[in-house]
């Protein structure tokens, strides 16, 4: 019998996570020090699932805020704003989570909503009419990697496509299916880049399947897969 789990909590043993993203929000820690706790608590949480005899150990659910957020970015879906501000790409990434007030401009954060009918709250991705789509796998990949380092092959864990075109706002006059085929694309990427990669196993998270689903719903569901 073979074993999994779906995911992992991300904040740490002694919540580190926490006190880290913290510390740079006050502009006490660096990116650096930011990415060695982010990796440190990667490289514990994965040899403990191992020691655990967990056969399909998660990669991609660790996030420094959310993963909604960090699927947003992987695929590109970064509103004109926050990229005309011209920061390095994590500062971007806390831009779209906690709003950015500083020398390069002023901008407010993407809106959060409930995740269903819990009190955890993700960010909303915003896709507006000229959002070209598109898929860069540098977290995925260099999360695969560092797993691989320890001798461990991860399952990336990413967000269904149906799940990522239904949690986003369309700020536009065009709606998800007008974004279908891009995101058809991307995902078609995403998974020939895993193969090129000896990636395995990969986990698609929908749980926008558990709403009841309209015919254009499973219509949308049924072209993507």
């Amino acid at each position: 019998m073979k074993t999994s789990v779906i995911g992992f909590p991300r904040v740490g043993k002694l919540r580190e996570l926490k006190f880290v993203t913290e510390k740079f929000f006050r502009g006490e820690a660096d990116v650096a020090e930011l990415e060695k706790t982010g990796k440190e608590i990667r490289l514990e949480q994965w040899k403990w699932q191992k020691d655990s005899r967990i056969d399909f150990i998660p990669s991609g659910d660790f996030s420094f805020y959310d993963t909604i957020l960090d699927a947003a970015v992987l695929f590109n879906i970064i509103p004109k704003r926050y990229k005309t501000l011209g920061l390095s790409e994590q500062d971007t990434y806390f831009a779209m989570a906690r709003g950015y007030q500083g020398a390069q401009g002023d901008v407010k954060a993407l809106a959060m909503k409930k995740w269903f009918n819990t009190n955890y709250h993700y960010i909303v991705p915003e896709v507006e009419d000229d959002t070209v789509i598109s898929f860069s796998g540098k977290k995925l990949l260099s999360e695969f990697e560092e797993a691989k380092e320890l001798g461990i092959l991860v399952k990336p864990v990413v967000p269904g496509a149906y799940t990522l075109l239904k949690l986003c706002r369309y700020t536009g006059t065009k709606t998800a299916e007008d974004f279908v085929d891009d995101v058809i694309l991307v995902y078609k990427e995403l998974l020939k880049l895993c193969d090129k990669n000896e990636v395995s196993w990969i986990q698609f998270d929908e749980p926008s399947l558990v709403f009841d689903m309209t015919e254009r719903d499973l219509a949308l569901f049924r072209k993507i897969y």
